[in-house]
């Protein structure tokens, strides 16, 4: 049985940093950055949840975890709420909660911390995800479609959030740490889902699976030092990556009988795994454009990152039915994938003309609140 994702929302903390700005702050630990003077251009902006000037600073375990707690939960809650008031549920009417972030760790988990302030039942069920890295937003939204067939009288509630900002370590001066400050932001992303048998119109993940790629646990993840989390990104990822995606895309595919890619939705990695897909799964040039679009926008938000890219993929959907893949990869190496399949409503497809036809045009349910001091939220905008 498909499920149905009625909602997805994003938020994004208040402070922005473009290229140029993290470049000149990044220096000082990097002396090899001045070689990127001419590729700004490719790495766009990022949110953060402090001042740059503070994350650059070094930080007890305590004061991190005081503060990924306080961003965390701020950003959870406004990427949940959006969610709900965009699917029309409210909060007492999830059953279930998939909570996701590898930037943090708390317990209780994160989930308790914003319960109250989402209206949850004291009894809905609740799911933490800390250990799947980037590949866990896409992870969770097929754990999600799972239970959905299960219980498909249910509504499940979906958020991810990451603050990567915070592990920043000014000590470390490895290619892994720089790498990592070039490419992650902060950000959260939520959906509500539920079952397809309610509304035969949007966005449906018809059928998910994980794949573990074996003998490769020290190539991706975190590291807990007596300082923090230090980023591990082992030279052979790519390869990897490589090799194996395609083979494990045609088991799926055969699985799921998923025949064509109309589009394809992928966790916004980064330029170089970008590449990579590309390559392993044979892609035709501008398929991978909603990622980058993300990627240059916001950077990769890790886990969080599919649903700033699913947002975008509902906004430019159009009146014609279409097939496509979700696709996450993390640490392990795993890979997520989903097979996903666009019905327009009728109106949709009644105001279609020739002129518009094949034309991006705004999908129902999509969200992204913007965390700024003092921000009204108006209609699903915000408003200083």
């Amino acid at each position: 049985m498909a499920s149905r994702i009625l909602s997805v929302a994003t938020a994004l903390p208040p402070h922005r940093l473009d290229a140029r700005e993290a470049l000149d702050r990044l220096r000082r630990f990097f002396p090899q950055l001045e070689r990127l003077e001419d590729g700004e251009g490719g790495l766009g902006a990022r949110y953060l949840c402090e001042p740059v000037d503070a994350l650059l600073q070094r930080r007890s375990l305590s004061d991190l975890r005081v503060s990924y707690l306080e961003h965390a939960r701020r950003l959870a809650a406004a990427a949940g709420r959006s969610a709900l008031r965009r699917a029309g549920v409210r909060g007492c009417e999830v059953d279930l909660v998939i909570t996701v972030s590898c930037t943090g760790y708390l317990v209780p988990s994160l989930d308790v911390h914003f319960a109250a302030e989402l209206g949850l039942r004291p009894d809905v069920l609740r799911l933490p995800i800390t250990e799947l890295g980037c590949s866990g937003g896409a992870a969770a939204l097929g754990f999600a479609h799972r239970h959905l067939g299960a219980f498909p009288d249910q509504t499940v509630l979906v958020v991810a959030v990451e603050v990567p900002s915070l592990n920043f370590q000014p000590a470390d001066a490895s290619l892994d740490n720089l790498t990592a400050s070039l490419v992650f932001g902060d950000g959260a992303g939520a959906a509500v889902l539920g079952a397809a048998v309610r509304s035969g119109t949007g966005l449906e993940v018809v059928r998910a699976a994980s794949y573990l790629v074996p003998g490769t646990a020290e190539l991706l993840g975190f590291e807990l030092r007596d300082s923090g989390f230090h980023v591990v990104l082992n030279r052979r990822l790519s390869r990897v990556v490589e090799r194996e995606l395609r083979p494990a895309l045609e088991r799926f595919q055969v699985a799921s009988e998923l025949r064509t890619l109309d589009f394809v939705a992928a966790h916004a990695a980064g330029p170089r795994i970008f590449e990579t897909m590309e390559r392993a799964l044979g892609l035709s040039a501008g398929a991978l454009d909603l990622s980058r679009e993300v990627f240059l926008a916001v950077g990769n938000t890790s886990s969080a990152a599919i649903f700033f890219t699913l947002e975008k993929l509902i906004q430019r959907l159009g009146p014609t039915p279409a097939t496509g893949l979700g696709l996450g990869l993390g640490p392990g190496i795993s890979v997520e994938l989903m097979h996903l399949a666009w019905t327009p409503s009728e109106h949709a497809r009644d105001e279609a003309s020739p002129v518009r036809e094949g034309a991006a045009v705004a999908g129902r349910g999509v969200e992204q609140a913007l965390l700024v001091p003092d921000a009204v939220e108006q209609d699903g905008r915000v408003e200083r």
